[in-house]
């Protein structure tokens, strides 16, 4: 898989930041990007880690939760470290199965 480009090859690349100031909850705002396309979204997360995505209404199904789970491991890393939220967030994902992600949360 190439790490060079402006869209990914496989899974979803999530670029989201927040303002430095502010939160909880925190509101994130970027782009989840495919290898075929491109979408717009905010997110919310809580002080307790709970995450809101709300994406554009021709987002591909389960894009929501795959970018709520990656949010949402973020959030736990920073917790651990005693820290808020990173305030620039940006990962890549392969593929994955959301609803065995869900089980393990």
């Amino acid at each position: 898989m190439s790490i060079v480009g402006n869209t990914p090859e496989s899974g979803i690349r999530v670029d989201v930041i927040r303002s430095r100031e502010g939160g909880p909850p925190w509101r994130y705002e970027g782009e989840a990007v495919t290898s075929t396309a491109r979408f717009p979204l905010l997110a919310t997360v809580s002080a307790e880690g709970e995450v809101r995505v709300d994406l554009p209404p021709n987002a591909p199904e389960g894009l929501g939760d795959r970018v709520r789970l990656l949010m949402r491991t973020a959030y736990k890393h920073a917790r651990e470290d005693a820290q808020p939220p990173p305030r620039h967030i940006v990962r890549w994902r392969a593929e994955v199965d959301v609803a065995a992600a869900r089980r393990d949360e």
